[in-house]
């Protein structure tokens, strides 16, 4: 018996003092600590209601800018969800929007509410009693007091229209321009009306600019369009006239109008841009003379490979340098743009500031050689103008270019388009004297990809095939040398 307990108690020793158990009892320790850690921390994110937006362009998650104008609200906003929360799947649409507002909702002067109409019809008839808005199921309202602003699906989704199906289908989320936008709408005081002029060819906001009257009712402006030949006079409310490239003269009675507008403290935006067919532009040179500019009847060259884009020297890159009215620096892209004369009569009630100016390469092509000779550089191709010699002070800005806040733009430069909103807004801004415009930017679901050159795809290759295979080849041949001696 004590012979057989003796064999027990060798074997036990050898088991304990093998390696093979040494190792396996560290390893098992190891999984046990990763999968207790693992599960401490999932109970710790469980309880404390945590989540991460791990998506590429942060769809469910709200921007700096957001949570400023948030965080200094002094008015309480309510956003109603026409619809049941409780029916939204994984895969709805609106999955995205009800996660994106709860990082409104965590705001004190913000509440979110789901209301479905079929269950309260009494609902939309309260909110919009002449049935004015045409709210309907799947609408979000955004309020605050007596201000209502409804959003649709196309105010919270981008989309595009494929041809070959014959079907919309999603490409991006606007829903934080959207909502942030209707909040500083609802808790503004007052709302400045910015006309847009008709009648001379110019770019349709509703056709042409969809993406300009979105931002600017969103940064809380009454967006309207006005035909100067119906009317008598600018209307009363009128905040802001914009005439945007057009393509024909005034009347002068049209002149004589926008001259006693400006003159009574009134605020313009004209954009022309260059037109091959170069029609007289007489009445319009007539108001902007009296402001110590004008336009030219030219298309700007740039012969600076560094300011244009590639095999296209009248797309230029214009760097816009921050001064008393922009506060920042940028970069945009103006395709076909003529330049403006800024004249040298010495008045002293009016300043004079340049905005965007070509290279000393540049060149301004007359399009009727019979006005003259081409135009050296460099040009200016915007200008602001303040005006002190009236009953009010006035401000108009002239711009040789009107396509860079297009929606064509828009698709045709993208990150530039931005940068032409930016310049656009902070006009407004030091016109009608506002400090709070805001751009945020659509959030698209491509994946980000990265573009290599053939050079760089050729190292990558020889690393994956030949460099990696060695290392991980030296790294199993080390590890088997130093077991072997253990």
């Amino acid at each position: 018996m004590d012979k057989i307990l003796g064999n027990i108690t060798r074997a036990l020793k050898k088991i304990l003092r093998s390696r093979n158990l040494k190792y396996g009892t560290n390893a098992f320790i190891l999984i046990a600590a990763v999968v207790a850690i693992a599960v401490l921390i999932n109970v710790l994110v469980g309880m404390a209601d945590v989540k991460w937006d791990l998506t590429p362009n942060k769809l469910y998650s709200i921007s700096g800018t957001t949570k400023e104008i948030l965080s200094k609200l002094e008015k309480d906003v309510v956003i109603y969800g026409l619809f049941d929360e409780g029916k939204i799947g994984a895969s709805d649409d609106y999955k995205e929007v009800v996660e994106l507002l709860s990082h409104y909702e965590k705001y004190p002067r913000v509440r979110v509410e789901y209301i479905d109409p079929d269950r309260n019809p009494g609902f939309i008839k309260e909110m919009d009693p002449d049935n004015i808005r045409d709210l309907g199921k799947n609408d979000f309202v955004v309020k605050c007091g007596n201000k209502v602003k409804k959003l649709d699906y196309y105010d919270l989704f981008s989309t595009q229209f494929d041809q070959r199906s014959f079907q919309m289908y999603k490409t991006g989320t606007k829903a934080e321009q959207g909502f942030t936008g209707a909040i500083k709408y609802v808790t503004a005081d007052v709302t400045p009306v910015v006309y847009f002029a008709e009648g001379h060819g110019e770019f349709g906001i509703e056709r042409d600019m969809k993406s300009v009257k979105e931002s600017l009712e969103r940064n809380n402006y009454d967006v309207k369009t006005i035909n100067l030949l119906t009317q008598s006079k600018m209307p009363e409310d009128a905040e802001l006239l914009i005439v945007a490239s057009p393509k024909n003269d005034l009347s002068v009675a049209e002149r004589d109008m926008i001259k006693e507008y400006i003159k009574d403290g009134g605020k313009a935006i004209f954009m022309f841009d260059y037109l091959p067919a170069d029609p007289d532009f007489s009445q319009f040179n007539d108001i902007l003379k009296d402001y110590n500019v004008e336009i030219n009847y030219d298309r700007v060259k740039e012969n600076d490979s560094n300011r244009h884009f590639p095999n296209n020297q009248y797309a230029i890159l214009m760097d816009v340098n921050s001064n008393s009215i922009i506060p920042q620096s940028f970069k945009l892209v103006l395709e076909n743009s003529r330049s403006v004369r800024l004249l040298k009569n010495v008045k002293e009630y009016i300043t004079v500031t340049s905005l965007m100016k070509t290279s000393k390469e540049a060149v301004g092509e007359l399009v009727d050689k019979s006005r003259g000779e081409d135009i050296q550089g460099p040009l200016d191709v915007a200008a602001a103008v303040e005006y002190k010699g009236g009953m009010k002070p006035a401000k108009i800005i002239v711009m040789g270019n009107g396509f860079f806040i297009t929606d064509d733009a828009e698709k045709r430069y993208g990150p530039y388009f931005n940068n032409g909103m930016y310049f656009f807004l902070y006009s407004l801004d030091w016109m009608l004297g506002k400090k709070d415009d805001t751009i945020i930017a659509p959030k698209t679901y491509e994946n980000p990809t990265i573009n290599i050159s053939a050079q760089q795809a050729s190292i990558m290759g020889l690393f994956v095939l030949i460099v990696l295979p060695l290392i991980i080849l030296g790294a199993g041949l080390y590890v088997f040398l130093r077991r072997r001696h253990l």
